[in-house]
């Protein structure tokens, strides 16, 4: 069940109904009286919430939205309109089955190359495993078409990794071998984002499961999709991410649709991320046309040092921006 809560109107109308707002690490997402002022004229209040673990940043926002959920859920099942609307610029959706030609076009430029020679075991800035560190390295050092020969194994290797997850789910899941000792698997770093939000299980559990036993317990309604795409925050290098998003509407929870982006790989920078869109009907919209979209994101950092460096800060600070900016797209028609 989805439960409300009252926000008064800034402007003296009448009370606007909210849904209740997701729990995160054990406490509830509040407004402040700031951020109530800032949703009740129509814009997004975003805030960047606290973490007991110092690598994640989380970030939370909420918007009204005219029109209906269904107009909505339709948009955003249409995933390369969904995925434009939310600004990635370079994207591409995996076919089924997987092939090289889904993934666009690698290059190894001379920086990379030059990193990927002196790619080692606990430090590496590409977030690969060590074996896949030392086959980088021996195809650079093979000839001068060594960039040529790894982009094109690159292309091979990504379609391949796509497939087995979608085999065998995450148990698939790669295992970071490029910061610390003893390698990150993904998949564990996805579990504690799961964990730290309890939302799904409370409001969405079939889909859940579904995220946890991927590719068993497919929710009937289920609609999904793989893609890989090249983003760049403020002040951090692009980074090549793949991504599984999963929308259903659970039976259970009627007026409500999840849409979940479950991060699977991250060339750079991310040891996980998990984005929750949560698409609400309002009670308080005249003729049902009208919806609350809730988004709360998760990033796993592998090293967040502030400092002189304050990549910590400028992350904080760039996801924040990025959430509001999607939310304020989001309302566009």
């Amino acid at each position: 069940m989805v439960c409300t809560l009252l926000v008064p109107s800034v402007q003296g109308g009448p009370p606007r109904a909210l849904p209740k707002l997701p729990v995160f690490e054990g406490r509830a997402i509040a407004l402040t009286a700031e951020q109530s002022a800032v949703l009740a004229r129509g814009e997004p209040a975003v805030q960047v919430l606290n973490t007991k673990d110092g690598r994640v940043v989380a970030v939370f926002g909420i918007v009204a939205i005219k029109g209906t959920r269904k107009a909505f859920v339709n948009r955003l099942t249409n995933f390369p309109q969904s995925l434009r609307a939310q600004g990635i610029q370079s994207f591409g959706v995996f076919r089924i089955p997987t092939a090289g030609a889904n993934v666009g076009t690698f290059t190894i430029g001379a920086n990379d190359a030059s990193s990927l020679r002196k790619c080692r075991t606990g430090k590496c800035e590409f977030k690969l495993p060590a074996s896949e560190m030392a086959r980088a390295k021996a195809m650079l050092d093979s000839g001068g078409d060594g960039p040529v020969k790894l982009a094109a194994y690159a292309r091979r290797r990504v379609a391949e990794y796509v497939s087995d997850y979608r085999a065998r789910g995450n148990a698939a899941m790669i295992v970071y071998d490029d910061f610390g000792k003893g390698g990150v698997r993904a998949s564990d770093a996805f579990a504690a984002l799961l964990a730290a939000s309890p939302y799904l299980t409370q409001n969405a559990p079939a889909l859940q499961r579904y995220l946890q036993q991927y590719p068993r317990s497919r929710p009937g309604d289920a609609n999904e999709t793989i893609y890989w795409s090249v983003e760049a925050l403020k002040g951090l290098l692009p980074t090549l991410t793949i991504n599984h998003v999963v929308v259903s509407s659970p039976p259970g929870t009627p007026g409500m649709t999840v849409a979940v982006t479950k991060q699977i790989y991250a060339d750079h920078y991310f040891e996980g991320m998990l984005d929750e869109r949560i698409i609400v009907d309002r009670r308080d919209a005249p003729r049902g046309d009208g919806i609350y979209l809730m988004l709360l994101r998760q990033y796993r950092f592998d090293n967040l040092p502030g400092g002189v460096l304050n990549i910590r800060g400028r992350a904080r600070s760039a996801l924040h921006d990025r959430v509001e900016a999607e939310l304020r797209r989001a309302r566009q028609p």
